[in-house]
């Protein structure tokens, strides 16, 4: 019997080679659709992808909203809250106005100021030199004397006096009071009708830094700051004092950990905050 033409061929000899020859011309034809799947690939990723990134990048820029970091008001940014600390320096220009001033240019910083009239009187150099920096002043009044202006009704006429005496040194007519003590209970709905009347607008604080209090601890009064900042648009009440000053770079710092941007009061966008909550201040 011929093996190699039996019916059990696999048993008796080795298999017939024809079929392997199959093999190699299907393996050529897979090893050409991979590599013309590969460079189209490549064509695809470096000819026309460009164009249509370039189209994307276009798009998108035009989408990206346009803050003006000149407006000190609250605004959000792709969603996220822009938080906003302003400080403000009460019972000034005084000896350490000069002091003030260089610790907030080496902070980069600007504040907003509230100047009493005997004071402006006292140190009008000052006054030219916080204007000339930049910074914001705003009146505090004459007397700084509850009963004269608040029970005698001179609040509006004080005010009226210290931004003349401003006017008259930098040219400048500001219209924001910080009302000595707070404007209650001393504001009443009369008298925020004259303030009104008379163009001025009233700003309290929403944090008090303590400086009053710890007059001996810079530490303490950083730390108040900084602990009490929680919301998105503060207002913090300082005064020139050492203590005050000294507590600036910490203050700064920790603020701008938590997230918050330094601005100055802006006219042209006034928030209205005060603690007798009258909309017309």
């Amino acid at each position: 019997m011929d093996p190699f033409t039996s019916s059990h061929a696999s048993e008796l000899g080795p298999r017939p080679r024809t079929k392997k020859r199959k093999f190699l011309p299907r393996f050529f034809l897979l090893l050409t659709l991979i590599f013309l799947g590969v460079g189209g690939y490549i064509a695809y990723r470096y000819v026309f992808a460009p164009e249509q990134q370039s189209t994307t990048a276009s798009q998108s820029i035009t989408e990206v909203p346009v803050v003006s970091m000149e407006k000190a008001r609250v605004e959000k940014w792709n969603g996220v809250t822009k938080k906003v600390a302003y400080l403000t320096f009460e019972d000034g220009p005084s000896e350490l106005t000069s002091d003030l001033l260089q610790t907030l240019d080496q902070l980069h910083t600007r504040a907003t100021f509230f100047y009493l009239g005997t004071q402006v009187d006292a140190f009008p150099k000052e006054v030219k030199a916080t204007a000339k920096a930049g910074h914001y002043i705003g009146l505090h009044g004459e007397t700084h004397d509850y009963d004269t202006l608040y029970e005698k009704g001179k609040y509006v006429s004080e005010m009226q006096s210290v931004q003349q005496k401003i006017h008259a040194l930098t040219q400048l007519t500001p219209h924001l009071t910080r009302p000595p003590y707070g404007s209650t209970p001393g504001i009443t709905k009369k008298m925020a009708s004259a303030i009104h009347s008379s163009d001025f607008r009233v700003w309290d604080w929403s944090i008090d830094s303590m400086d009053w209090y710890y007059k001996d601890s810079a530490k303490e009064v950083a730390n108040t700051v900084i602990r009490r900042a929680e919301r998105p648009f503060e207002i913090i009440l300082l005064h020139e004092q050492p203590q005050a000053i000294k507590a600036l770079p910490a203050i700064v710092a920790g603020l701008q950990k938590k997230g918050y941007q330094f601005a100055i009061y802006d006219e042209d966008f006034h928030i209205p905050y005060n603690f007798a909550q009258y909309s017309n201040l």
